[in-house]
């Protein structure tokens, strides 16, 4: 599916000084994790939110989609993160959890000129390898995903009450099931 470029990223880009950079957005089930490729040590604040340059993102493969209704995966290789996340990172469990890829543009003064969400996805797998900085290897589903997953639900009051909790609306489902009921003549 082609997805152009936002007016403010056009502009960004016609700026006479920009730096672009590739931002990612990793939700941690402890708290989120946001990275640019921006110098190590700079913050960015983006939608209110702080953003810390890695000085080396890494490697992103291609980010796929396509006109077929099916996930497309992709792998991101995050570096130069500073080593006292190591801990923190190898602790999570992603499984399933939010990864949002982003482009964007900074002025000489890193003031963000304009973002830009390319990709969200969900995670899968992480391999961290620490040391004076951190490196994280991340496989990545697209979203689609969800399309081949089985929703199974059951019209019982356990599964009824697992996402609604105070409605007993299947309470008497299952003495129905075994209910002899005599018909007058």
């Amino acid at each position: 599916m082609r997805q152009d470029a936002t007016t403010a990223l056009v502009q960004a880009f016609t700026a006479p000084v920009v730096r672009p950079f590739m931002a990612v957005f990793l939700d941690y089930p402890d708290g989120p994790v946001r990275l640019t490729s921006l110098r190590r040590g700079s913050m960015l604040s983006i939608d209110g939110a702080e953003w810390h340059g890695t000085g080396v993102l890494g490697q992103i493969s291609a980010l796929e989609d396509g006109a077929e209704l099916r996930s497309y995966g992709f792998a991101l290789s995050l570096s130069g993160i500073p080593g006292n996340f190591g801990t923190y990172l190898r602790g999570q469990d992603v499984q399933g959890r939010r990864v949002k890829v982003y482009i964007g543009a900074v002025n000489e003064r890193y003031e963000v000129l304009g973002t830009q969400c390319i990709k969200v996805g969900r995670m899968d797998a992480q391999d961290v390898a620490s040391g004076e900085t951190t490196a994280i290897n991340l496989t990545c589903e697209d979203v689609m995903i969800d399309w081949e997953r089985a929703r199974v639900r059951r019209c019982t009051d356990v599964d009824h009450r697992a996402r609604y909790p105070t409605d007993g609306f299947f309470k008497y489902v299952a003495a129905l099931e075994n209910l002899t009921l005599k018909w007058g003549k």
